[in-house]
């Protein structure tokens, strides 16, 4: 003998169809206090995505503020890399500046040539 099975419906679509003619039949006032509540709630859920979110205020803040440092730390390196490239150049090609270097860093003397040093340099 086969099985019978009792075919049970969900409470659910039930409660909100009485939902749906309770709130027809009610009156404006009724209406207007659950439209109030929506709109807060939909409020208070805004402003918390707002502070907590991955698109929050802060978040969004933090993010400018590293952009920042990291677009000033770009420049200071690339100034730097300009500067070094520049240094190179003229070590390479500029005898002038090599003689500078070597007298200046190195306290180096030509032949045959006398340096004197001033007492407080």
């Amino acid at each position: 003998m086969p099985r019978r099975v009792r075919k049970t419906r969900s409470r659910l679509p039930s409660l909100a169809e009485s939902f749906v003619k309770k709130l027809s039949t009610a009156d404006a006032r009724l209406r207007r206090k659950i439209v109030r509540y929506a709109f807060w709630g939909v409020g208070i859920l805004f402003f918390y995505s707002l502070m907590v979110g991955t698109y929050s205020i802060p978040r969004i803040i933090r993010l400018e503020l590293q952009k920042s440092a990291l677009v000033e730390t770009n420049q200071r390196l690339l100034i730097n890399l300009i500067d070094n490239d520049r240094i190179r150049q003229m070590l390479e090609s500029d005898p002038i500046y090599l003689e500078h270097i070597a007298r200046t860093r190195f306290h180096m003397a030509r032949p045959d040539e006398t340096i004197y040093l001033y007492r407080g340099r």
